[in-house]
């Protein structure tokens, strides 16, 4: 990144040792990007029969128009978008204050702009706090239906903090600089940030290899409030007030304090405590626990919702990081939630719920073996947050990895393991100059059947199987094997990336809405050619297949997409990347005996990144 510097005061006389920069000064940066989205596709599925009701709040979810490796959705439409963050630093004696400002806009499709382009500025991005983009759950069948034009300018935040950066007081849009991710997470992103390719929702691999000038992207949203920072040595703490992503007329506040102990290479600990609060209008999710507790019987299971407000939740955790022998890791990581809130059906049924989290991993020359046990609690950290728009996202009942309550996001990182699971899960990783190899293994178990009784105890969740009725519990099962394995060339990159899911639930003979038995295998076979350190190229092909029953519904479908794409640099403060799919879905219809999946389409993208 090219800095911009303004001279305000004179440079002091020329002298035989390097001095410090002078104070004051101003410096000025910019970036940003410029992003082209052409999306068409056809075919029966781009209209989905649970299409009407999923977009008026239904829990009966389509399983197409999707891209299934990341869940956003692939409707036809063209959008263009353009936006910059203007940074500003004004470095007076022993202390720098700072301001950023957001600048941009979108024109054309607001599905494609929303869910396909690069994470929008936060006074254009719906799924956090902006209502700036008039978006709405629609299945277009051809490019201009859910078109819109939008600008926006705004002050994003200001920070003043010391000069050697041992503290820093920030106010408005900002990313936590510290925690842990068992206590508290930030939203996840729900759009497919551009890249050259796709991966497994649940790779083990690094991801889309990408030239060095190409600025990744955040991979979660920014809070919005105001933030403390401060570290000596190796202690720091951080302290947080703000708000979080919520639909319009409620309100999420967090405030959150961590404390971390950095002692390299002896080991990282760290405490960390979160309370968060809702008000505002009452919320409609698919959780049981609330008030007007709806089942809504179909092909999918029983799929429910209930109404919430007035949540309360605290979060508290440990974590400690240490090397017990030479050549070993160990981790230990404790959490305890305690929730309720205010609209429930059975008021006084709370209960705290625990998370742990112990690893021992083993060094081997090149090669790292990691055991792991997990266990989390249907009853930890099970706030349930809307993002700030209703999400469009694959959701029909058998997808995974299952999102969490499908519009909603956790407070907590679930890429592992979610709620209502205890198991073990074994890795073993090896990295060298030409071959790099990770496997692994997990298996999990239902702590607690979801039986009516139990899923209206507040605060009670569990992160995928469905309702059970009273008497009929049964417990289920999830397994995963996964495999990403890279042959390194001095110029090319080959990859395999697989991943595959078990479900089961057995269930009682009389109770069919209860059977679960589905496999998902996801495979991304990829080439990258390395031109020069500025020129890359990447072409593959991915699959992902689900097999098997879920209720009364028999599930064989696939989506199968191939990608090629160049990413380059254009100049010394610009990048540019073009990337092209096709992509098709082809399978047994989600209702039996009704309108089947298909659908094919191509999509085309692309994105320039500008800094300076």
């Amino acid at each position: 990144m090219l800095v911009a510097t303004i001279q305000i005061a004179a440079m002091p006389a020329a002298s035989p040792s390097p001095s410090a920069a002078p104070t004051p000064r101003f410096d000025l940066k910019a970036s940003g990007s410029n992003v082209f989205v052409d999306q068409a596709t056809d075919g029966r599925g781009i209209t989905p029969p649970e299409g009407p009701g999923f977009a008026n709040g239904s829990p009966i979810s389509p399983m197409s128009p999707y891209d299934w490796f990341t869940g956003a959705p692939v409707t036809p439409g063209v959008a263009g978008i353009a936006q910059y963050e203007i940074s500003g630093t004004y470095h007076a004696t022993g202390l720098d204050f700072g301001a950023t400002f957001g600048i941009g806009g979108l024109s054309g499709s607001t599905t494609n702009a929303l869910y396909w382009g690069e994470p929008l500025i936060p006074n254009l991005n719906d799924h956090g706090l902006s209502r700036n983009v008039p978006y709405e759950i629609l299945f277009p069948t051809h490019a201009g239906q859910d078109d819109a034009s939008v600008a926006s300018a705004s002050l994003l935040g200001a920070s003043i903090g010391a000069a050697d950066s041992s503290w820093r007081v920030r106010g408005g849009y900002f990313d936590l600089i510290q925690s842990d991710r068992f206590v508290f997470a930030p939203p996840p992103l729900t759009d497919a940030v551009p890249s050259l390719g796709v991966q497994t929702a649940e790779t083990l691999g690094p991801g889309m290899p990408s030239i060095k000038d190409w600025t990744a992207a955040p991979s979660s949203l920014p809070l919005l409030g105001a933030d403390g920072y401060w570290h000596r040595g190796g202690l720091s703490m951080e302290l947080t007030d703000a708000l979080l992503p919520s639909l319009p007329n409620t309100n999420v506040r967090l405030t959150m304090g961590s404390l971390v102990l950095d002692r390299g290479d002896v080991g990282r600990f760290s405490v960390q405590v979160a309370h968060l609060w809702t008000t505002g209008d009452p919320i409609l999710t698919t959780s049981f626990f609330g008030v007007d507790q709806d089942i809504h019987y179909g092909t999918q299971g029983r799929l429910y919702t209930s109404e919430l407000a007035n949540q309360e939740q605290t979060i508290s955790g440990a974590r400690a990081f240490f090397h017990p022998l030479k050549g070993w890791d160990a981790l230990a990581e404790l959490g305890r939630a305690w929730y309720d809130a205010g609209l429930v059906t059975e008021p006084g049924t709370s209960h705290f719920g625990n998370y742990e989290h112990f690893s021992l991993a083993r060094h081997i020359g090149d090669d790292v073996a990691t055991l792991e046990f997990h266990r989390f609690d249907p009853t930890y950290a099970t706030m349930i947050l809307p993002y700030g728009i209703p999400e469009n996202i694959w959701s029909v009942a058998w997808s995974w990895p299952g999102v969490w309550l499908k519009s909603t996001y956790q407070l907590v990182d679930n890429s592992v393991i979610g709620a209502n699971r205890a198991g073990f899960h074994f890795k073993y990783d090896h990295n060298s100059k030409y071959l790099e190899m990770h496997a692994s293994y997990g298996d999990w178990r239902q702590l607690i059947p979801e039986t009516e009784a139990n899923a209206s105890q507040v605060g009670f969740v569990d992160g995928f199987f469905l309702l059970q009725q009273n008497g009929f519990g049964t417990i289920g099962h999830d397994r995963q094997l996964g495999l990403y394995v890279a042959w390194h060339l001095p110029s090319d990159d080959f990859a395999f990336d697989g991943v595959e899911d078990y479900l089961n639930r057995d269930a009682d003979p009389g109770q069919p809405l209860d059977v679960v038995d589905t496999r998902s295998p996801q495979v991304v076979v990829s080439w990258a050619h390395h031109f020069s350190r500025k020129l890359l190229a990447v072409g593959g092909y991915g699959r992902y297949e689900t097999i098997g029953r879920w209720a009364i519904t028999p599930v064989d479908a696939i989506y199968g997409v191939g990608f090629a794409g160049v990413q380059l640099a254009t100049g010394t403060n610009t990048a540019l990347l073009v990337e092209g799919r096709r992509y098709a879905l082809t399978g047994l219809p989600s209702i039996p005996y009704g309108p089947p999946p298909t659908m094919r389409g191509t999509a085309f993208i692309v994105d320039q990144k500008v800094s300076l």
